[in-house]
């Protein structure tokens, strides 16, 4: 916009130094279409730097709405790792987690975050080893009970 700015002056300069606007109705014409020019780009930078305010604005909305798409869908979000999906018996919330939670040699619990039930234990309790999803999570199925009661994703 700067540079439209000095071109207007130079033009407004020019005729001013000419006398074009002071002698003819050409003249006062031309002296009016430079002042609309000026207050064209005037005009413009006003809506540059509000379009800027709102790009950031939008920008800060896209990424509230990102964080949250991510917390009520997370499957659609998982990235290349292998995770394990277990399906909470308490409220039906499926929790994602990553199998290296599985290998792990500190007892960790996996809890919903829906109800704050305990989904999964890695401590060994679960007879049989919980499926890992590998970027498809169709196919997968919710955890079921085995003979003992214990939960045990399938």
């Amino acid at each position: 916009m700067g540079r439209l700015s000095e071109r207007i002056s130079y033009l407004k300069g020019l005729s001013e130094g000419l006398g074009i606007a002071d002698t003819d109705p050409q003249g006062r014409i031309m002296d009016g279409v430079l002042d609309v020019l000026d207050d064209m780009v005037d005009d413009i930078s006003l809506l540059r730097s509000e379009f800027e305010e709102f790009k950031f604005y939008v920008e800060s909305i896209d990424d509230d709405l990102l964080e949250l798409s991510e917390e009520l869908y997370p499957e659609a979000y998982l990235d290349d790792d292998d995770y394990v999906e277990v399906t909470c018996l308490n409220c039906g919330e499926k929790v994602y987690f990553e199998d290296d939670v599985l290998e792990d040699e500190d007892v960790i619990e996996i809890i919903c975050p829906k109800c704050n039930e305990v989904v999964f234990i890695n401590d060994g309790s679960f007879d049989v080893e919980p499926s890992v999803i590998n970027d498809d999570l169709q196919g997968t199925q919710a955890p079921e009970m085995n003979n003992n009661g214990s939960r045990y994703p399938s």
